[in-house]
């Protein structure tokens, strides 16, 4: 019992690089595997199943996995999230978190990648969404305040010229006709209610 305790210790605590070289001393037989597992402290039971597999020929990850799901979204797809988030959120459209989860799983099933999402309600779960924000401490969710307090500190020249250079981009972009340009003021509109969190880029000052 005492050993199986140490070793469930040690499960997922290695890393890639003493993976791959205990691998390689046990292949190269010049260790054994309680030698090897001793000395890189990695499982015996992972270091034998590792060995076992190539030496039958069959593909083999060194990455550490704990338990037995692993992320969705490769690192490029999820930078690929990341620098989607912070593009709405530079042109003062920010996602809320209801739509940043139905847009990973639009992507997740765009791209045909396995998940585990809700299919449902056609959403990533909230355990990716605290896990990717975790994994992104770039990213934060926030509560905006309501317009009245945005119009004393937020109008000002930053973002009205923020505001005129993206709309001057979507302009060229789109080459929108005058037919298809519309004003809306506040008099239907409310500009002081209620919000929902947003996922925005932190913003670091000196």
């Amino acid at each position: 019992m005492e050993n199986k305790e140490k070793e469930y210790k040690k499960k997922g605590s290695w890393n890639e690089t003493n993976l791959k070289t205990a691998v390689d001393l046990v292949l190269t037989k010049q260790m054994s595997l309680r030698q090897a597992s001793v000395k890189y402290d990695i499982p015996k039971s992972t270091l034998h199943d590792k060995v076992a597999s190539l030496n039958a020929g069959k593909e083999v990850s060194f990455v550490p996995k704990m338990g037995r799901f692993s992320k969705t979204f490769s690192p490029e797809y999820e930078e690929l999230l990341v620098n989607h988030v912070k593009d709405l959120s530079n042109r003062c459209l920010p996602l809320m978190k209801k739509e940043f989860l139905k847009l990973a799983y639009d992507l997740a099933v765009a791209l045909n990648i396995p998940h585990r999402f809700n299919c449902e309600k056609s959403a990533a779960g909230k355990h990716f969404y605290y896990d990717f924000m975790a994994r992104h401490p770039d990213l934060s969710l926030r509560t905006p305040e309501s317009m009245s307090m945005m119009r004393a500190v937020g109008f000002n020249k930053p973002q009205v010229d923020l505001f005129f250079i993206n709309l001057d981009k979507l302009m060229t972009l789109y080459n929108f006709s005058p037919s298809n340009i519309y004003n809306c003021d506040e008099t239907g509109v409310s500009c002081v209610q209620k919000h929902q969190k947003l996922s925005l880029q932190k913003l670091f000052v000196k």
